[in-house]
């Protein structure tokens, strides 16, 4: 029995371990690139969102001629179906929320909410991820409110949050700040 065809312990061992390093940086590859998939797909679902809320908002405001700021309201005439329309962009801290309404009163600056009943109608929900927003005046950073006329330039800037996944499990929040200008047409 001298020439016996066999593994020694030592070389199953030594299969085992460099079997086992292999497998883990294998699997290691394949999670990180899953991770990255998805944090791909996160990103762009985040853009996209934000690309659709800030066009909604430019396109509304885009033939306005009169509007009202108020902390957490923005009302402005609009002439988008060729018809003078009051619409109401309207934040709601709470809930995390930024909605389109249309505004029926008699003026625009009437001091209502959304508890008013037949003011606010024909809500339409842009976003679900606003954390903050403010009115800016085109330059300085006191937040403007009240009436704005014709020709009246402003910026507009909205925080959003959203979560995204982490390396290994879990998610974690963070923030993405946005801003655009606007000026009011003049009639």
């Amino acid at each position: 029995m001298k020439n016996e065809r066999g593994l020694t312990l030592i070389e199953v061992l030594a299969t085992l371990t460099i079997s086992t390093v292999l497998l883990g940086v294998v699997l290691m590859l394949l999670s990180s690139t899953s991770h990255q998939s998805k944090s791909s797909g996160e990103k762009y679902n985040v853009d996209a969102e934000i690309r659709k809320t800030m066009d909604t908002i430019a396109k509304e405001i885009s033939d306005s001629n009169q509007a009202f700021a108020a902390t957490n309201d923005f009302r402005y005439v609009t002439y988008v179906s060729g018809t003078r329309k009051v619409k109401s962009l309207y934040y709601d801290a709470v809930a995390k929320t930024l909605s389109m309404y249309d505004f029926n009163s008699t003026t625009i600056q009437d001091s209502v909410t959304l508890a008013t009943p037949g003011i606010y109608t024909n809500q339409r929900v842009l976003t679900s991820h606003v954390t903050g927003l403010q009115y800016l005046p085109t330059i300085g950073t006191t937040p403007i409110s009240g009436n704005l006329i014709g020709g009246s330039a402003f910026r507009m800037v909205m925080t959003f949050t959203f979560q995204r996944s982490k390396l290994f499990g879990g998610f974690e929040n963070y923030n993405v700040k946005r801003e655009t200008g606007f000026k009011l047409l003049q009639y």
